[in-house]
């Protein structure tokens, strides 16, 4: 708590000022005066918490200067310390609203009670308004979040008459649009200057960035922050006559530029076509988005122009009929490798093409499940099993971050196909799901996952794990887990192995996880279930 002292004798004033400072109370004096019209001046220079002030001083007395103190501080506390019982005195400072009228002497005792209150209101109230000014913050970002929300629907589409002030005006001072995508590359915090839980100072930080450099570049628009995907930025922009995407384009270098030298981050940003109308901008943010898909193409760091050439609503298949025959004879003579090279010569070729664009990659990659869908149609019961659906392509292909991740997607897929003919006949008479329980029973202690048991059977680890599910009423990962909790609470029992050599016999490379997993099974340690056994049953 800051204080000032008012008091004309110069002597009590300092004993004042010691006693006060020696008493081991979070109060600081800032200021000192001999009367009250000096302790104004104080009170607007230093604006202090409280003030400790005598009643009788030459100039102006201590009641007229609380009277116009508390006009320029109505927060401000008083203490009267006054030589004079005067009823009259102390009716009026209770008028003034001040705190305590403290009578000289001053006992020791007193004063420490007196102050020790007064600082305790004093860090009640700055408390209260901490609170008020979190709600206040709390509500302020509530609410932009919420509107943010609301950008982002409309920018799927959901909505295409929301009341946005921003966007109102945007659309009656500007002749065209487009949008522009900025994605960042995936990073964790604490990063440069910003420690682990700063992720609103970050996007602060990058917002400024956007907003800066489209100004500079004098295109208007509304920045929105996806509400889901909170490594997305989106700029819908206006453009009036005389704009084009280049100008975007000049000011998404900058900001590209900024974010990797100002805040150490990478970044990728695509930009849609123009479009007529602002109800459109959703047309060209998905545009925008697919052309930052480049970047697994080419490399981060940059921005990308969408390109018409990605609009073919009735596109023919990527794969001809010459590839399609070739495919279908290598799958026959299940010769893996010609089509795993195949594979790296057809996507290397569009991923050297300085002029190629995402889609490409991404029909290739579909197109090609697409005939070994229909290539396995005859040759199983469920291609699923194999395979899986489209859906899994397309969400494996929206986590790719280079083209390599495609060539190594279908090569999977290549393998499952063959690995599958090769071995069809072998579980002819079992159950497939029955073989991979049983594996699971012998291979406890190898290092068992969804993905290298499918890779082991030729299936998919989507479909591999929707049908474990579906014929033992337990995930994959759940039976693997209760498997091996059974086998270590057998070697606890008759072996004297130390729990790190049973955790690797169990399958756990690392014992403490080992520990986790064995005491939220049993509700105990490996240890305290050595010593203490449960009953078997």
């Amino acid at each position: 708590m800051r204080m000032i002292v008012l008091e004309d004798e110069p002597i009590i004033r300092q004993g004042l000022i010691h006693k006060i400072r020696s008493g081991g109370l979070p109060i600081e004096i800032v200021g000192e005066a001999g009367d009250g019209i000096a302790g104004l001046e104080l009170v607007r220079a230093l604006q202090p918490d409280a003030v400790m002030t005598d009643i009788e001083m030459p100039g102006m007395s201590g009641l007229a200067f609380i009277s116009e103190a508390r006009a320029i501080a109505p927060a401000l506390e008083f203490v009267i310390v006054s030589g004079y019982d005067n009823f009259d005195y102390a009716q009026q400072a209770i008028r003034y609203g001040v705190s305590r009228y403290l009578l000289k002497p001053l006992e020791d005792q007193e004063l420490y009670e007196t102050l020790s209150e007064l600082a305790g209101k004093q860090d009640a109230g700055q408390a209260l308004e901490r609170y008020y000014r979190e709600l206040r913050t709390l509500e302020a970002s509530s609410r932009e979040a919420l509107r943010q929300q609301e950008l982002t629907q409309f920018l799927q589409g959901e909505d295409a008459a929301i009341a946005d002030e921003r966007l109102q005006a945007l659309a009656a001072q500007s002749e065209r649009f487009t949008a522009a995508v900025l994605l960042l590359e995936p990073f964790s915090l604490p990063h440069g200057s910003f420690l682990a839980g700063e992720e609103e100072l970050l996007s602060f930080a990058i917002k400024n960035i956007v907003t800066e450099q489209f100004e500079v570049g004098g295109i208007r628009g509304v920045l929105i922050h996806h509400s889901l995907h909170r490594r997305e930025f989106v700029y819908a922009a206006g453009l009036s006559a005389g704009q084009d995407r280049a100008a975007v384009g000049q000011a998404l270098e900058r900001i590209l530029y900024g974010i990797r030298s100002y805040l150490k981050l990478q970044a990728t940003a695509g930009i849609g076509s123009l479009v007529g109308s602002l109800p459109r901008i959703g047309e060209a943010y998905h545009e925008a988005k697919q052309a930052a898909r480049g970047a697994v193409l080419h490399g981060a760091g940059r921005y990308y122009l969408y390109d018409d050439k990605a609009r073919l609503p009735n596109r023919k298949s990527i794969l001809g009929d010459e590839d399609r025959t070739l495919v279908s004879a290598w799958l026959e003579r299940r010769e893996a490798d010609k089509l795993h090279r195949w594979i790296d010569r057809r996507i290397g070729a569009v991923a050297q093409d300085p002029a190629s664009v995402y889609v490409q990659l991404a029909w290739f990659v579909q197109d090609l499940f697409l005939l070994y869908h229909e290539f396995m149609l005859t040759r199983t019961e469920d291609v699923r099993w194999t395979l899986g659906e489209m859906n899994d392509v397309e969400q494996s292909l929206e986590r790719m971050s280079e083209w390599r991740d495609a060539a190594e997607l279908l090569k999977r897929l290549t393998d499952n196909v063959i690995g599958y003919l090769s071995h069809s006949g072998t579980l002819a008479d079992r159950d497939m799901m029955e073989a991979i329980r049983g594996y699971i029973d012998v291979h406890y202690g190898e290092a068992l996952s969804l993905q290298s048991i499918a890779q082991q059977f030729y299936l998919h680890p989507n479909y591999l794990s929707n049908r474990f599910k579906e014929k033992f009423g337990v995930s994959f990962v759940d039976y693997a887990t209760a498997v091996r909790m059974k086998q270590a609470t057998a070697l606890l029992r008759h072996t004297g192995l130390k729990v790190h050599q049973i955790a690797e016999r169990v399958g756990y490379d690392d014992p403490a996880y080992f520990g986790s997993v064995f005491r939220k099974t049993f509700g105990m340690t490996p240890k305290m279930y050595r010593e203490h056994p449960p009953h078997e049953s």
